[in-house]
């Protein structure tokens, strides 16, 4: 049991953390990647609804 707690230990010193700049830079970029990605598709949702209610004869 002991031998799997040291292994663990050993492997988690082999890990090469970022840095807090690092992670403020990635953590920045998936917020900015996932608010555009919201305005695209909520742009095809209203473009594809509103073709839709136009098809269908809606309102």
């Amino acid at each position: 049991m002991k031998k799997f707690f040291d292994d663990i230990k050993s492997e988690l010193g082999k890990i090469s953390w970022i840095n807090k700049r690092e992670n403020i830079k990635s953590t920045g970029g998936v917020v900015l990647v996932t608010i555009i990605l919201g305005v695209f598709l909520l742009i095809v949702d209203f473009v594809f609804s509103s073709i839709t209610e136009l098809l269908l004869g809606g309102k």
